[in-house]
């Protein structure tokens, strides 16, 4: 303690450093934790509106589930309300969570009935249950999400709707 209290006294005396601010200033990579359960939480609140300003103006979003990049938080939003309004039951439960000052890394299972499909789906996955593990990658600069990848097994899930069954 009386080491700390010189060290302290020294800093502030000779103006080197600065040990309170040192204390009170989060790092990045505690920051992206934050937004990494926040992202989690909004999806379960289903509030796509939130999430879309977890994003930068101009973020890219790509998924297996879709074709090309997705940009801009108009597109983002639009993806969610779509997971939102065909799985209305649609859950994520967060299993890990790896951060540095630049990315975030999640691994978590999401679980839904697919009860609400798109037009284009076909009628025999309406109904069906779907439980999956995902993983996504976020790429972070000032607070906000630059750019993401998910991942998740589109085998399983297929499985799960009755693909393989079909006729």
């Amino acid at each position: 303690m009386k080491l700390k209290n010189i060290v302290m006294g020294v800093c502030f005396f000779a103006g080197a450093c600065s040990y309170s601010h040192a204390i009170s200033q989060p790092s990045a990579s505690a920051e992206n934790i934050k937004i990494g359960t926040e992202w989690i939480s909004l999806l379960n609140r289903h509030d796509s509106i939130r999430l879309a300003i977890l994003y930068s103006e101009n973020a890219q979003v790509s998924s297996p589930n879709w074709e090309g990049t997705k940009e801009g938080r108009t597109e983002i939003r639009a993806i969610y309300g779509r997971y939102f309004s065909s799985t209305p039951d649609l859950r994520y439960i967060l299993s890990d969570i790896i951060t540095t000052d630049t990315a975030i890394v999640l691994e978590y299972e999401f679980y839904g009935t697919l009860s609400a499909p798109e037009p284009s789906t076909p009628a025999y996955m309406k109904g069906k249950k779907y439980s999956l593990k995902g993983c996504t990658v976020m790429h972070v600069r000032n607070g906000m999400i630059t750019k993401q990848e998910f991942y998740f097994d589109q085998l399983a899930f297929l499985r799960q709707m009755g693909f393989f069954e079909q006729k």
